[in-house]
């Protein structure tokens, strides 16, 4: 039988996001930098090469992510309910408005860093500027990464919810795995009171059990068929 890409999307999207993190300027730091040695930091790190790469790299992870959870939601959709296809649908919508966040947020420090690297010539006689300019689009980033956990999170639960309820309900136990996501999404709300990456990285490998277990046969999610 032919998976088509959602397993392969959820199982290995979270390892080429984390790939691109970890080639991230400053991505062995958990550290936030902020004024000052945010810009040292940048301009020790002048290879824009690398800092494109990783946002491309970490990019693709997303859309792997995100588009996994969404095909699974259109595979699981036409043999449920009216109330779990609705869940379907918002969660969705909080998938969209989450991916389009973790775009702005690598697009928005993608041309911090530009600017920093003197890539961008309009600024090139005013250092004071461009630094200016650059710490104020780094500050922007950080402002849009801030609204993340209450797309993600509420689009996790309502999918999960949508999975394991109505006639999505669980025939035998290993069908429980769509339930995941439901702890992964509270977790991540958690993570606007609670200083603990751990909670994202747990958001991050939420649909890699459903695509592991899909691969290996032993969950079937094709449309009821």
């Amino acid at each position: 039988m032919d998976k088509g890409l959602t397993p392969y999307l959820l199982a290995l999207g979270p390892i080429v996001m984390m790939v691109g993190f970890m080639m991230w300027p400053g991505g062995d730091d958990d550290s936030v930098l902020l004024g000052q040695e945010y810009l040292d930091e940048m301009k020790a790190n002048p290879d824009m090469n690398m800092t494109f790469f990783a946002v491309f790299t970490c990019a693709t992870g997303v859309l792997m992510i995100f588009g996994g959870f969404f095909l699974l939601s259109q595979d699981l959709f036409a043999k449920s309910g009216k109330m779990q296809q609705d869940m379907f649908m918002l969660s969705r919508i909080g998938f969209m408005f989450a991916f389009t966040v973790f775009y702005l947020f690598f697009a928005l420090q993608l041309e911090s860093a530009f600017i920093i690297a003197s890539e961008n010539d309009d600024y090139a006689s005013d250092p004071a500027l461009a630094d200016q300019l650059a710490l104020d689009t780094y500050y922007m980033s950080m402002s849009v990464w801030s609204s993340m956990p209450f797309a993600w999170g509420t689009a996790l639960i309502l999918f999960g919810i949508a999975a394991v309820t109505g006639s999505n309900a669980p025939k035998n136990p290993v069908e429980w795995v769509r339930a995941v996501p439901i702890a992964a999404g509270l977790c991540l709300l958690s993570f606007l009171w609670l200083d603990g990456d751990i909670f994202f990285f747990f958001a991050m490998f939420s649909g890699t059990p459903i695509g592991i277990l899909m691969l290996t046969g032993h969950l079937d999610d094709d449309a009821g068929e």
